[in-house]
C-alpha cells in the first residue's frame, strides 16, 4: 500500500472510533423539557404520564393519556 492509502485508512479508522466513543452525554436528559411547548404543557396540565402497565404488568406507552383531550 502506498503512504496515501495508509493515511486515508488510518484517518477513517480514527474517525469511526472517535464517532463511536465520543458521544457519551445524552442529548435530551429525562428530567428536562425538550422544547417550550413541553414546558408549557407541564406547567398547565402537570407532569405527563409516559408509561402504564398492561394486563400482564409490563410497561407500555400511555398513548390514550398523552394524545387525549386535555380539557
Amino acid at each position: 500500500m502506498t503512504f496515501a492509502k495508509r493515511l486515508i485508512c488510518l484517518v477513517l479508522f480514527l474517525g469511526v472510533v472517535l464517532g463511536m466513543f465520543g458521544c457519551r452525554k445524552a442529548l435530551f436528559p429525562k428530567n428536562k423539557q425538550r422544547n417550550q411547548f413541553e414546558a408549557y404543557n407541564t406547567m398547565r396540565y402537570g407532569p405527563q404520564i409516559t408509561e402504564q402497565p398492561d394486563l400482564f404488568g409490563l410497561p407500555e406507552p400511555a398513548l390514550r393519556e398523552r394524545l387525549g383531550n386535555k380539557e
